[in-house]
């Protein structure tokens, strides 16, 4: 369970993060952290034939799905593996709710340029399909997982919901940061 766990956690982040270095703008935190590791030789070749295949795909892939990716595999890690279901899945449902909630903000404070970002129905379609589609995935793989194997005391699993909730938000801070 824990070598899908780790896929399902990791191999969509990293492709949302791989769009974003291949198809978004280079004003994004994540080139200062290419630059800062000397690698920018090497995504700048890579965008460039990046850009060949740029127009296979629909703006949405582009700005929408690496978001979705970003909560898909935040559910991932809050689901999948942990002992008291159903608060996790409460607490999950909180941080859906949370990314919906600013989504509007940006509807209503945000635009091209402000800090906050634009608003955009394809990110609240993106967020809710991640959202459906991993707690589909947790109830499905709860139905065969051994459930004993998980044994936690509710404190620590809410400071492990904490941790994660912090690590998770950081990374998609940074995703979208100029």
């Amino acid at each position: 369970m824990k070598k899908i766990k780790f896929l399902l956690v990791f191999l969509p982040l990293l492709t949302g993060a791989l769009i974003y270095l291949l198809y978004r703008s280079k004003n994004l935190y994540y080139y200062n952290f290419i630059h800062f590791l000397d690698i920018n030789g090497f995504v700048l070749l890579a965008r460039e034939t990046a850009t060949l295949y740029r127009k296979l795909f629909p703006t949405w892939v582009i700005y929408s799905l690496p978001d979705g990716l970003w909560l898909f595999s935040a559910g991932a890690v809050f689901l999948i593996a942990r002992k008291r279901f159903f608060l996790h899945v409460v607490w999950f449902f909180f941080i859906y709710l949370f990314v919906i909630l600013g989504e509007f903000v940006q509807k209503f404070f945000g635009g091209h340029g402000t800090p906050v970002g634009t608003f955009d129905k394809s990110d609240i379609v993106a967020f809710t399909y991640a959202y459906i589609s991993i707690n589909v995935v947790a109830i499905i793989l709860r139905l065969f997982q051994n459930k004993d194997k998980y044994i936690f005391k509710n404190s620590k699993e809410i400071l492990e919901n904490i941790c994660y909730t912090i690590i998770i938000s950081i990374v998609g801070l940074l995703a979208n940061m100029f």
